[in-house]
């Protein structure tokens, strides 16, 4: 039997040199445990935490004044800002489903129309008359003589 003993010893020296990757994985997982504890010990002191808040409160200032910048800058350029697109979205999507009902009471105003025809015999569908809106704005010509007739009148 205590040949047995030297046998099991040899056999397990042969399947630790077999396999290297067992040395590699306890590497790995030695060097973890020990970056955690490390990490650990600093990320949990209050000096780290007040640290971070300093840098992220030094962060923001810094992100709202570049956003100030910016928004001075697009508006001396004339250029839209993020949220007047966003808001423009939401102005042309209102549009967008108005003008979806509409076209589906326009669809279905041909079947009420026939329904009622039927009904009635005499009744006729006029499109809608298009108005053109008042034309407000007068030439420039015309509209220095109102303000020369204003001024004069009183």
């Amino acid at each position: 039997m205590p040949g047995r003993s030297k046998e099991s010893a040899i056999m397990a020296a042969q399947t630790e040199q077999q396999n290297p990757l067992d040395m590699w994985r306890q590497f790995i997982t030695d060097s973890e445990r020990q970056w955690n504890a490390f990490f650990k010990d600093v990320l949990g002191t209050d000096g780290f935490s007040s640290a971070m808040n300093t840098w992220v409160e030094a962060s923001l200032t810094v992100q709202r004044m570049v956003a100030d910048q910016l928004e001075r800058y697009y508006a001396a350029f004339n250029i839209p800002t993020h949220n007047d697109l966003v808001a423009l979205g939401e102005r042309m999507k209102a549009i967008e489903e108005t003008l979806a009902r509409l076209e589906t009471q326009i669809a279905a105003a041909p079947v009420r129309a026939r329904a009622s025809t039927r009904a009635s015999k005499t009744a006729t569908i006029k499109p809608p008359v298009r108005q053109k809106p008042r034309r407000t704005k007068r030439p420039p010509v015309a509209a220095a003589a109102a303000r020369a007739n204003g001024a004069s009148g009183s």
